[in-house]
């Protein structure tokens, strides 16, 4: 015959230290130790079921003294770290002390079960199952438990590992076992040493308590991690940061802006150390500007409304993000980001990251196939115009050049419009380039192409700054 006790732990944890051993070793007791389970059930008694008969309850402990076996469920280690106000903190000075939370995570039906090889009478099993059923928790206040007497081990702990004593015989202990020392009763049981406080033991400067002694189990060693299936992350091509100001910014001052926020991206890539080679800098590891097909990042300014003013900056890079990179886009919310004092356009803006992904992000008539596209903002000729050259001639010929340069299929027609007084007031410099002079014309065109094409457009000189963006039609 034997006598089972199931105890369950709903939240799936298991907290305990061992006897001998400082919380911030990090070291559970698993199984929880004999010795652990008589002082539960004792203090379970006094406080929770005292009308239970002291001639019931002493000898059912005395019986329960004989070290049990367990079957423990798949488990593993984990912990979690807490900081709490030492006494220096009184004084007004910020210190802490560190505690570490340890405890057994329990996979399957989270029940622990212990085996005694004993017999009880009627009326000590009733009382047994009493106790049990009256048990809050186990270990800590934090191993919350529901505790039941059974008459054998249920199928259901067929998976269950078994951890049973070993005394000094150490070579019981199998591969996927390992060694476990746990508190266990003298015999006969000496109630008195076993309601001693550990304070007391201590005090006494005893190694263990009067009446107890460890002995030796071979227990399942913790399974290993469940891993869950790490799926490759999708390219980021597409981040999008909305505006946010007493007032929104004037397309007009897109370039100022998107300079702006670009220095600011390179000013946190390289703190501390290099950038390396960085798409969102457009610079190789050696500082040197990349010109490969214009992969490197766009910085695009969109107007959602129409009504001249930036709600939103599109960050577009068709060779795509590193995390980094997209960790210094999202850190540009704890900042100001705007032109110094003394240059012309916006400052002590808020941006916020409000999406990162594909170029599904990008606004619908950025890339929308169409034939006919027309400019959203000024487009700037990357090279002067001979006083020989047809302005009309010139401006096909820089289009037509831009287009191939990003493997775009030539436009068949370009009409330069007249009726877009707006783009005048464009700035079309680099604050941060001393060389740039901003006197280059800015024209609105509307181009077509043979067959539908998708965007987006962004061509010409500064495109990467928010000039020669087209919208499709």
């Amino acid at each position: 015959m034997a006598v089972v006790l199931a105890v369950h732990f709903p939240w799936g944890r298991y907290h305990a230290t061992p006897w001998g051993r400082y919380v911030n070793e990090g070291v559970v007791e698993i199984p929880p130790s004999p010795w652990r389970l008589l002082r539960a059930l004792y203090a379970t008694w006094r406080m929770r079921v005292p009308e239970l008969e002291e001639r019931v309850v002493h000898p059912l402990l005395a019986a329960l003294a004989v070290p049990p076996s367990y079957r423990l469920p798949p488990y593993r280690i984990a912990h979690s770290r807490h900081y709490y106000p030492d006494a220096r903190h009184r004084s007004g000075s910020t210190s802490s002390d560190k505690a570490i939370d340890a405890f057994a995570v329990l996979d399957g039906d989270q029940t622990v079960y212990a085996v005694w090889p004993v017999e009880l009478d009627p009326e000590q099993r009733e009382a047994f199952a009493r106790l049990a059923k009256s048990v809050p928790y186990l270990g800590r206040a934090d191993s919350t438990c529901e505790a039941r007497v059974l008459d054998r081990v249920p199928p259901e702990a067929a998976g269950h590992g078994a951890a049973v004593p070993v005394g000094l015989d150490l070579d019981a202990v199998a591969p996927h076992q390992q060694q476990a020392e746990l508190l266990c009763p003298s015999l006969p049981l000496d109630l008195d040493a076993l309601l001693q406080r550990p304070a007391d033991v201590r005090a006494a400067k005893l190694l263990y308590p009067p009446g107890a002694h460890k002995i030796a189990y071979a227990v399942p060693a913790p399974s290993e991690p469940r891993r869950t299936a790490v799926r490759p992350r999708a390219e980021v091509t597409v981040v999008r940061l909305t505006v946010h100001g007493l007032r929104q910014p004037r397309l007009a001052h897109a370039v100022p802006l998107m300079d702006a926020l670009r220095g600011a991206c390179v000013k946190m890539l390289t703190r501390g150390r290099g950038a390396g080679e960085s798409l969102l800098a457009g610079k190789s590891a050696e500082g040197v500007p990349l010109t490969d097909a214009h992969r490197h990042a766009h910085f695009l300014p969109y107007d959602a409304d129409g009504d001249g003013r930036i709600d939103e900056i599109v960050v577009w890079t068709p060779g795509g993000l590193s995390t980094r990179e997209l960790d210094v886009l999202d850190a540009l919310g704890r900042r100001s980001v705007g032109v110094p004092e003394g240059v012309t356009g916006p400052r002590n803006l808020q941006v916020l990251l409000t999406g990162a992904g594909g170029e599904e992000l990008l606004p619908d008539d950025w890339v929308r196939p169409a034939r006919r596209w027309r400019s959203v903002t000024p487009f700037v000729p990357s090279r002067h115009r001979k006083p020989r050259w047809n302005v009309g001639d010139f401006l096909l010929r820089e289009v037509e050049r831009e287009l191939t340069y990003r493997g775009r299929p030539s436009a068949a027609l370009i009409v330069q419009e007249q009726t877009e007084p707006r783009f005048a007031t464009f700035v079309r410099r680099r604050w941060r380039d001393p060389s740039s002079t901003g006197t280059r014309a800015g024209h609105a065109l509307e181009l077509e192409f043979p067959e539908p094409v998708s965007g987006p457009l962004a061509l010409g000189h500064l495109s990467h700054f928010g000039l020669g963006l087209f919208k499709s039609l």
